[in-house]
Parts: structure tokens; sequence; C-alpha cells
């Protein structure tokens, strides 16, 4: 076997190519921080409540560090750990990060990569340098030397030891002159990109309903984990919550306010009945879209880390607009469902595609929710949508029985009669006018299918006819039995199973 070479433009596929989100640095490395926190208290080096990610944003120097007070990486694995691509030692079933790939993210927003790290007992630090603006000269040069991932590395990568506290534990990265076009110094979009992302808690001021999803997270035996987060730009430093608050606004102009009454607890199982995930979903009076685009949609979250954004979940509605006028969080179990390298959805396994199919019920039963909600609100639209379905049931009954020209006649008055309830009814709000919508298309379909019914109720349920070629088979029915009763029904039916037959 020839000598497998990976070369030099693997490292753009890894960092440019695969993270065209410049903001994905904040999450891949709030990822790996989280991770490192979880094995800290898990080893007893710290106890729950005193984890903390310090996220550090400086305009002057053009620079931002991710701090954390997890395990750190011991000076003997240092190198090995962070130089090493898609070589990681992690468990896929415990940590969010496993590919070993998502440090590397900063690479393409700045000049220098510093990566900083010590563990409890150890005297020494591990510093690691990479020259972002050397790899992008490499990856730019019309050299025709053949590199390798490894040369590049070797070129690129600088390691000194310092220095450090046999207490201390820690991670940072460290991002040094940072691509202004990439806007990652603007710490509003930053706030609001890592509170719907990373794994912070509810703000227990905004959002009530926190403490009680909590509650009931507990009654089904899962502890949603939460990590404090904080963000500092000069003087200024906040803790990061979600984004998601008790009031909110439905309609800009006129200033309307919806409000979650109840939060609904969602089981979404296997085949066997096992928990493949668990699901919180607000109740509100589902007054229309909600505008703001940090709480709108249900959103996948794994080890509450985030999974695709609020429109993931759209191509699981009929209507992609339902999953906007939602809001809840889908938390994820199942070890199977892996996400994918992007982690803007899961990896297509048979597991995933199950998990496909309980999605497509949660969000079928939603929009049935949202419909009731609305018709419940609109009388006169309940009225009319009321006409339209009985009019449907009537056509079908009259499908399967078949109609003489009276009683087809009257199904003709009761369908107009539905049709112009519709046209009356005045709509409350931009919800009401799309069910108005679907009821006039639901009522084409009803008039269509009664204007091909015959009196032959064999000939309303051949499939592959027009509606011409059913009245034309009509006729020639009726003038066969007009002319020949006794014998008509036998020779009606070869005509019918030739027919079918087509």
């Amino acid at each position: 076997m020839h000598d497998v070479i990976i070369g030099k433009y693997t490292l753009e596929s890894l960092t440019s190519g695969m993270y065209a989100d410049p903001y994905v640095i904040f999450r891949e490395y709030v990822q790996n921080a989280v991770d490192s926190i979880d094995s800290a208290i898990a080893a007893g080096i710290l106890q729950t409540g005193e984890e903390k990610i310090v996220i550090d944003l400086s305009l002057l120097e053009h620079k931002i560090s991710v701090t954390d007070n997890g395990s750190g990486i011991p000076s003997p694995d240092a190198i090995k750990t962070l130089v090493s691509i898609g070589n990681s030692s992690k468990d896929f079933n415990k940590s969010r990060g496993f590919r070993g790939i998502g440090r590397l993210a900063g690479l393409s927003y700045c000049n220098t990569l510093i990566f900083e790290t010590t563990a409890v007992g150890e005297n020494v630090g591990t510093r690691i340098t990479i020259d972002s603006k050397r790899l992008a000269e490499i990856l730019s040069s019309t050299n025709s030397k053949d590199m390798t991932v490894a040369d590049v590395l070797t070129e690129i990568c600088f390691v000194e030891a310092f220095q450090e506290q046999n207490a201390s534990h820690y991670f940072k990265v460290v991002l040094l002159d940072v691509d202004n076009a990439a806007d990652l110094l603007n710490s509003n979009a930053v706030y609001d990109y890592i509170s719907q992302t990373c794994p912070v808690p509810f703000s227990p001021e905004t959002f009530q309903w926190g403490a009680e999803i909590h509650r009931r997270l507990a009654t089904h035996q899962y502890a949603l984990p939460e990590y404090k987060i904080c963000l500092s730009q000069g003087p200024d430093i906040k803790d990061i919550y979600k984004p998601y608050c008790d009031k909110f606004c439905v309609d800009k102009k006129n200033g309307e306010v919806d409000k979650i009454q109840d939060i609904d607890l969602v089981r979404l199982n296997d085949s066997d009945s096992r928990p493949m995930a668990i699901a919180w979903i607000a109740k509100t009076r589902f007054l229309g879209t909600i505008p703001d685009k940090r709480i709108k949609g249900i959103r996948l979250r794994k080890g509450n880390m985030s999974i695709g954004d609020n429109q993931t979940l759209n191509v699981m509605f009929k209507d992609a607009r339902f999953n906007g006028w939602s809001m809840g969080e889908i938390y994820v179990l199942d070890s199977k469902l892996l996400p994918n390298a992007r982690r803007d959805n899961f990896e297509k396994n048979p597991t995933y595609f199950l998990f496909t199919e309980q999605l497509m019920s949660l969000a079928s039963s939603l929009v049935k929710e949202i419909r009731a909600t609305s018709v419940k609100r609109n009388s006169e639209l309940a009225a009319a949508i009321k006409k339209v379905q009985e009019s449907g049931t009537a056509v079908d009954i009259a499908v399967e029985n078949g109609v003489n020209p009276a009683e087809k006649g009257s199904l003709t008055q009761k369908t107009g009669r539905a049709k112009q309830a519709l046209h009356n009814m005045k709509s409350n709000d931009s919800h009401d006018a799309y069910l108005q919508e679907i009821a006039f298309e639901e009522l084409d379909i009803i008039i269509g299918k009664l204007q091909g019914i015959t009196a032959f109720k064999a000939l309303n349920t051949i499939e592959g006819l027009t509606k011409t070629e059913k009245i034309i088979l009509e006729r020639v029915f009726k003038i066969i039995v007009s002319h020949d009763e006794a014998a008509s029904t036998e020779l009606i039916d070869n005509i019918l199973n030739e027919f079918s037959k087509k």
C-alpha cells in the first residue's frame, strides 16, 4: 500500500471550511470548558456550584480569552492532546465534544491562537502558541512543495512551560489580533449567541417558569446541567442567562403581548418505551409568530448545548411557520443520537430516524393545539370550520353510497353555505387568517370530490378517473339500466373491472 499523505489543506477544511459562522468559536471553547468542569467535579477537584467560565473581550487589544476552572490537562499530555487533530480521548457518551476538532475553530479569526493549561498537583503549566497568520500564508502559498498536516503544525506551533502553583487547575484559550470583520468583540452579539447556545441557567428574574421546569424535569429523574458563564468587557461583567421570559411581544406594531400560561413536559420514547428525549413546551395563547428570534421555535439540545438553531425543527412541521409560533427545548438523552461535526443536527443513523418520527408526532400535536386555541378564541371561525367539516363528512358518505341528482344538489348547496360562511368570517389575527386559508383549501378539495360523485358508488371509488370520465360513464350506465335492467348489473361490473385494471 502506498504511503497516505494528509495534506496541508485539511487544516483549512477543519477550520474555515467547517466553521463558517465565526461565533461558533464560543460554542466550541465553552463546550470543551464544560466537559473539563464535569471531569473536575467527578474527580472531586470541584464541588457543584464552584464551576466558572469567563469569556473576556478586549476591544483595545483585539483579544478574546475563554478561561475555565475545570480539571485542566497535565503537562505530559498537553502537547499530544492539544496539537493532535481528530484524536480525542473523550467518551462520546459523557462528553459534549469528542472529535478533537473544535479547539482549532479560532484559527480562522485571529493571528495567534494560544492554549494555556495546568492540572492539580503540578507546579508547571503548558503554553502552546499557534501562529494562525503563518498558517494562512502556508495555505495560500503557490509553492508546489507538498506539506502534510504534521509538517504545517511543526512549523506553526510553539510549546513552552511556565511555573504554576500546585493547587491551580484551569484551561485558557486566547485569541490575539482578532479579525475585526468577524465582529467577535461585539459584547451584545456574543451575549445573545452564548445565551441561546450554551448550557447557561434560566434567568431567575425574567423567567419564573425556569424553576418549575427544573422541578418537573426532576420528576423524570433528569437534572438539567447548567454552568455559570460570565462575559467580561472592561469593567462590565455579566452573568449569562438563557433569554426566555414569562411575557413576550407578539405584535411590535400594536404592542400586543403574550405570556406563558403553563409548561407541558413531554417524553419522546423509543420502540422499547425508553426515553430518547424530554421536552418542555410553553403553553401560550398562540397569538402569532414570535418576533424575538432568541426565544422563538422549539430547539434541540444535548447536554444542554444547542444542536442547530431555532429553525432546525421547521422541517418537522407540515407548515414551518408553526415552529415560529412555539417556544421550548428538547433535551436529548439517547447516547446513540450523536451530534454531527458541525453540531447543526445529528448523525443520520437508525436511532435518528426513529427520533424524527417522534419529533414529527410532537409537531403535529402542537399544531393541533395551536389551531384549537385559535378556534376557541374565535367563535365565528369555529362555526365556519365546523360547516366545512360537516360538508366534508357528508361528501365522504355520498362517495360511499352514491347520490341521485336531488341529493347532489342538496350537497352542493351545503358546501356553498360553508364557503359563504368562510367568506364572511372576520380574522382576529394572522393565525385566524391562516386557518381561514387552510379551510378554503380543504373546501376546494371537498367541492372537487363532490363534482365527481355519481349515482354508482363503485364508480365513485375507482382511482385515476377524471370527473368528466365519471360523469360520462354515469350517463352510459343509466342508458344501459334503462335499456335492459336485468342484464345491466353484469355489464356494468365488466366495464368497471376494465377501468379498474387501467
